[in-house]
């Protein structure tokens, strides 16, 4: 190429730089906003958790989900503590019943406390926005927070639970003591350990108060 060539082509070449802003980078990719993700795939955190059953020891996964996801008070997380041993002696007792009278959700037969949660925790899973795990729902506008509290507080309230918890888990008449399936918690943090206990209350029918199985 002529020197007169080469001279044009730097001009151009030049000018071309001085209309897209000079030798500049290109523009660096922003990092997505957590409320503007989709929320990670429930399936890629079941295998680290497949025996997790309390979210205490599940902290550190979930961490890592909480912060791909946007956690706050109007994005609230549902947290789930689960006690195996009284959920085992439930479920002993439930296949001691008609187990025809149980309700559909129960999917499995005969009922185990793993097939128990996993039920439990299929039938929640629609009306929230995420799931890790067995132990946390989220995320969740203010709506799937209360659809959750509200489907668990029926959940709990039908015969054949009933039934079942007052054979397995009889209140102990001396302190009126009573034992639960599993501890809920609030979450608007993004470390799991910031939550706090729902502290669901008794409710009634015909003048009598239901077993809390779900707190």
């Amino acid at each position: 190429m002529s020197e007169g060539g080469k001279s044009r082509r730097s001009a151009r070449i030049a000018n071309k730089r001085l209309q897209t802003g000079g030798d500049e980078s290109k523009p660096k990719r922003m990092k997505p906003n957590p409320s503007s993700r989709t929320p990670p795939s429930a399936n890629s955190f079941d295998a680290k958790l497949r025996d997790v059953f309390s979210f205490r020891a599940a902290i550190p996964v979930l961490d890592d989900y909480l912060s791909s996801i946007k956690i706050d008070d109007d994005n609230p997380g549902f947290l789930f503590d689960w006690e195996v041993d009284n959920v085992t002696a439930f479920v002993n007792a439930m296949n001691g019943l008609d187990v025809a009278q149980a309700p559909v959700w129960l999917r499995t037969r005969p009922i185990t406390a793993q097939s128990f949660i996993d039920d439990l925790v299929h039938r929640l899973q629609p009306l929230a926005g995420g799931r890790c795990g067995r132990v946390l729902l989220a995320p969740n506008t203010q709506q799937q927070f209360g659809a959750i509290l509200a489907t668990l507080i029926g959940l709990q309230n039908h015969t054949f639970l009933q039934t079942a918890a007052q054979v397995a888990l009889p209140v102990d008449n001396n302190n009126n003591a009573e034992r639960y399936l599993v501890t809920t918690y609030y979450l608007a943090e993004t470390k799991a350990q910031q939550s706090h206990p729902n502290n669901l209350q008794p409710t009634f029918r015909d003048d009598l108060t239901l077993r809390r199985l779900f707190i």
